[in-house]
């Protein structure tokens, strides 16, 4: 305590320490590599993050975090201990994807044998579908799976820094640039996963286009080029012909990455993973509340089943949380839902509604006709209507078709039609 850190870690420098940089520039340095000397004298390859903290006055100092990515074999006597893979930034493998689904179930089997490969995959799914799931288990299953995995959400970078965070800077290439790696560099080895790729400007796609058919990388402003050995995992939120179609993906850099296509189906395409689903949520948040529900009943069910989760997997989720900050007892009930979910099931309740009287009054025209009449020939003009009317409804106003179904001349259904004025 109070010591300068290079009293602490004297092999490190001004220009070397990442915290120390962070603290010059204000700037966050991300997945940056680098050996680090313990105090036995013994180095560790490390990937270090660092973020500057902040307030109106300025920066008060630096959270650091560092992940070791040696590979530990223990060795001793009969025992041996396999070595354990290191997580670098991808947290979920494959047995963390929730789902009976057969769809799904055979995307995870494509993807298991793909992972085992260097191929470039492109992954198109609605919002909340999971992606990123899919994405951190292809790289754990991988052989890069002990190398770095940088996630970058593109539509979350300003275009204007977007370049310089991809492909690194040199020292004078513009007022206040650094020597800085970028993802590629800072992934050598592993992965690099570019969310919603389609926000990234055409002239930098195409800038990406050439890395990856050259394997090699050139930072803003400098000269030397850096061989990249990165699998490169995209994803869109957006189906790709739509994005083909409205130039805002190019042609060949798509072809280029989607060695491996994958589109993963919303959940209303899926309904049977709803109830596998949301037990398995109510149980991740029995634990994390403290609470014993026991699951939802059955109005809550049938919302469920009939609503078609524009938000997907993410939308069920956060149902079920918000759930539990109401929920009175073991049972999740519709007072506990989202407002905009009750409204959802008062409006199937009322077209329900609407739909069965209809159907009610069919019934009323087609077995009591004219009730209030005893007339034989007026009672025999409204059946004669009411069953063209229904042999046009099933036929689609079709005469031919309604003629067929009548078991009469098509000409007979055409002059009754004008006789009742039935609107076609």
């Amino acid at each position: 305590m109070g010591k300068h850190l290079l009293e602490v870690y004297p092999w490190l420098t001004e220009k070397t320490s990442t915290a120390l940089t962070v603290l010059r520039t204000g700037q966050a340095i991300i997945n940056q590599p680098q050996v680090m000397e313990l105090s036995d004298g013994t180095n560790v390859n490390s990937i270090n993050t660092a973020f500057p903290l902040k307030n109106k006055d300025g920066i008060l100092g630096v959270v650091f975090l560092s992940n070791n990515i040696n590979t530990i074999n223990s060795t001793s006597g009969s025992n041996y201990t396999k070595p354990k893979r290191q997580r670098l930034g991808a947290k979920y493998t494959f047995d963390d994807i929730i789902t009976q689904n057969e769809g799904i179930l055979n995307i995870i089997n494509k993807l298991k044998k793909v992972s085992r490969n260097n191929s470039n995959i492109f992954i198109y799914g609605e919002t909340g579908t999971g992606k990123e799931l899919f994405v951190h288990a292809i790289h754990n299953a991988s052989n890069r799976a002990n190398k770095p995995f940088i996630s970058q959400n593109c539509a979350a970078i300003p275009e204007s820094l977007m370049e310089s965070l991809i492909f690194g800077t040199t020292a004078g290439s513009f007022t206040g640039s650094t020597d800085k790696k970028g993802l590629f560099e800072l992934a050598n080895g592993g992965t690099i996963y570019l969310d919603e790729i389609n926000s990234m400007p055409l002239t930098l796609q195409s800038k990406l286009l050439r890395v990856l058919e050259d394997g090699k990388v050139r930072r803003i402003g400098g000269k030397t080029e850096y061989e990249t050995d990165v699998r490169i995992i995209a994803s869109t939120n957006e189906a790709p012909d739509y994005l083909l179609r409205t130039n805002k993906l190019r042609e060949d850099l798509f072809y280029r990455l989607s060695v491996v296509n994958v589109e993963i189906p919303p959940l209303r395409e899926r309904k049977d993973d709803i109830e596998y689903l949301y037990d398995f949520f109510i149980k991740d948040f029995n634990a994390t509340f403290g609470e014993h529900v026991d699951g939802i009943d059955s109005q809550v069910r049938h919302i469920f089943m009939d609503y078609d989760w524009p938000g997907n997997i993410r939308e069920l989720k956060n149902c079920i949380e918000g759930a539990f900050n109401s929920v009175e007892g073991t049972i999740i009930q519709l007072k506990d839902m989202p407002s905009y979910i009750s409204k959802k099931a008062r409006s199937c309740a009322e077209n329900s509604k609407n739909q069965c009287d209809s159907n009610i009054q069919d019934r009323i025209n087609e077995n009591f006709l004219s009730h209030n009449e005893l007339s034989l020939k007026k009672n025999q003009e409204t059946l004669e209507k009411n069953l063209i009317k229904k042999a046009l409804k099933e036929s689609k106003n079709n005469i031919t078709q309604a003629a067929k179904l009548l078991e009469v001349p098509r000409q007979s259904v055409y002059n009754k039609i004008k006789k009742y004025n039935i609107e076609l």
